[in-house]
């Protein structure tokens, strides 16, 4: 049965409260809700179990087939029916969604696989850049991507956006301080004795194609602007660096995360 309709037409605090979800980081944490819009992401959201608790659309009648189908066949707790005006400031997009949906955040944790593969990357301060990582991640059969330190909110619209839908097919899971990321990582390597700890750096002593990634690997990757932290570099067994030519300097992080994890899921295929 199609959950309750409530029709908008003024900015009131129930769409207030719709864009503050869209915009505000510690909105979307206080009220554990995220902002979702896109065909694919909200597909795979679907399949991957993430609750939908609002519908959001202009009118019912005008939707697609497989908008209208999506309304009917999940249940939700209400849905929001707006004006043309506030569907399109919400939105902000030239083409606006048909279809857009408040979900409530899932807790997530990475769980090793029996030959782990996890990246971490800390403090990320770019959306976009979290967005492609998590999409990588999922085409090369990471385990997930650990967020740590203060960075860009991992529930942030444009991070789901430019992971083109893979944000809800790869666990991504955050944590806050040194001390737990110590802990997590000390019983990693009492769980597997064989762990690595690959540090991402221009500087490294070792040559990316000489390193055995056939083991079980956890991937550092480093802040946009900083690179990895000393606090990092000291957890690493190995720093390696990906060989290049030309007058490039270094790669976008995203780009040279891509090619590690390709790197990585070519060596165990």
């Amino acid at each position: 049965m199609q959950a309750k309709e409530i029709k908008i037409g003024k900015r009131n605090a129930t769409f207030q409260h719709l864009v503050v979800i869209k915009i505000n980081r510690y909105k979307r944490n206080t009220f554990n809700e995220m902002f979702v819009e896109g065909v694919r992401n909200i597909n795979l959201a679907i399949k991957h179990g993430w609750k939908v608790k609002n519908w959001i659309y202009e009118d019912f009648n005008m939707l697609s087939s497989w908008a209208k189908e999506k309304i009917t066949k999940v249940k939700t707790e209400s849905n929001y029916s707006l004006s043309k005006e506030l569907i399109t400031e919400l939105s902000g997009k030239t083409d606006v969604s048909e279809l857009m949906a408040i979900m409530e955040i899932k807790a997530q944790k990475v769980e090793p696989s029996k030959n782990p593969f996890i990246v971490v990357f800390d403090r990320p301060s770019k959306k976009g850049n979290l967005g492609t990582i998590l999409r990588s991640a999922d085409a090369f059969g990471c385990d997930g991507v650990v967020v740590t330190g203060h960075g860009v909110d991992i529930y942030d619209p444009e991070v789901i956006v430019s992971s083109m839908g893979s944000y809800f097919a790869t666990t991504i899971q955050k944590m806050e301080t040194n001390e737990e990321i110590t802990t997590w990582l000390a019983k990693l390597k009492t769980d597997y004795p064989e762990l690595q700890i690959v540090a991402t750096t221009e500087k490294g002593e070792d040559n990316i194609r000489a390193v055995d990634f056939k083991k079980p690997t956890i991937l550092l990757v480093g802040n946009e602007a900083q690179g990895l932290s000393q606090f990092y570099l000291s957890l690493a067994d190995k720093q390696v660096k990906i060989p290049m030519q030309g007058e490039a300097s270094s790669f976008n992080v995203a780009c040279a995360t891509s090619i590690f994890m390709y790197e990585i899921y070519a060596q165990r295929h």
